[in-house]
């Protein structure tokens, strides 16, 4: 199977113009480089759900991706683009190393991140 990764250009200090939003028929997650997570000052706040593999940090759908959009659109001012990536069956992503969560943020505390970021859009 062939793996698809963000198209890599220079936009700023964040190097990633375009994402891969990976689906199988259970879950989701969006790929974009740990760095990214750093550069948005977000590292903190993603959870335990998404996964990380050669520095490629796979957000789960719900939560941690809702976060990197808002906190995107915040710096940016426009929503992150990306492409869909459809899997047959159950993910590869789901054997992948769990993102090494940095502090314990409860849905609540996240929301209201989230919140904040999209104040300043």
């Amino acid at each position: 199977m062939k793996e698809y990764f963000g198209t890599t250009t220079t936009l700023d200090n964040l190097k990633v113009k375009q994402f891969s939003f990976h689906h199988d028929g259970g879950h989701g997650w969006l790929q974009v480089p740990e760095q990214s997570l750093k550069d948005l000052g977000i590292e903190h706040y993603v959870s335990d759900c998404s996964y990380l593999k050669d520095k490629q940090v796979y957000l789960e759908e719900d939560m941690d991706a809702s976060l990197f959009i808002a906190a995107w659109k915040a710096e940016k001012g426009s929503q992150p683009d990306w492409f869909d990536f459809f899997e047959d069956g159950q993910s590869r992503i789901r054997s992948f190393d769990r993102y090494p969560a940095k502090a314990d943020r409860s849905w609540k505390q996240v929301m209201h991140k989230i919140g904040e970021l999209n104040k300043g859009i």
